[in-house]
């Protein structure tokens, strides 16, 4: 069960559990392999303003907004400005950020989506900020969505690459099949029940298994793509 990638996402999580009690983090303080997942996740970050800030350059979109916050520790219920920007002819949800003007460029979090022909969602990007600490997301994603017959499937990678998660349901009563988290995500089909191998097959025999030339941002902008 993607043994050496467990043992990665493992190190990563000990890290940030111990980054969220500080605000700041000197990069030449981290391991190597942790300095570049930093660099890499914040370049991620980057790359998700740009798409954000080029769908909204002919100005024919529209928002929504509303004030949200978190109890506990942070005890501030009116943390962030959650802004929610549409398309103003298809009314395609076409982004959702969470400003905070304490992190980077303003971005506590940031999910930015793209539709396939049909008016789906064929992919998604996020990343979010812990309350506690601002110098790196603490959660990089990049979301592939597929449709075939009546099923719906995903797979989440990080901006890492890493394969944490993937979902398939029946669109009919949005049933889930397989809701799968990293530690439970077979290497092959093997590994499922015998009862069930043939229903995941159906779910993901037809999906990406990495996030492929995706795990750019950037590919949207290509004329090419």
């Amino acid at each position: 069960m993607k043994i050496r990638n467990l043992f990665t996402l493992m190190i990563i999580t000990t890290f940030l559990l111990a980054a969220t009690h500080s605000l700041a983090i000197a990069d030449d303080a981290l391991p190597d392999g942790l300095q570049q997942r930093h660099q890499l996740w914040n370049s991620f970050v980057d790359k998700l303003y740009v798409l954000h800030r080029k769908r909204l350059s002919d100005d024919n979109y529209y928002t929504t907004e509303r004030i949200g916050g978190y109890g506990g520790q942070t005890n501030n219920l009116e943390y962030y400005r959650e802004v929610h920007y549409y398309d103003r002819k298809s009314r395609q949800l076409l982004s959702i950020v969470k400003w905070n003007e304490t992190y980077p460029f303003g971005i506590h979090m940031i999910d930015v989506f793209y539709y396939d022909e049909k008016g789906r969602v064929a992919r998604e990007y996020s990343a979010t900020y812990l309350p506690s600490r601002h110098t790196s997301p603490s959660e990089t994603l990049v979301i592939l969505h597929y449709y075939k017959n009546n099923l719906h499937s995903f797979r989440e990678f990080d901006a890492s690459n890493i394969h944490i998660y993937e979902q398939c349901n029946r669109i009919a009563n949005d049933k889930a099949l397989f809701a799968l988290h990293f530690e439970d995500i077979p290497d092959s089909v093997s590994q499922i029940e015998k009862e069930k191998r043939d229903d995941y097959r159906a779910c993901f025999d037809h999906v990406a298994e990495s996030a492929g030339i995706y795990i750019d941002p950037m590919v949207e902008l290509s004329p090419l793509h």
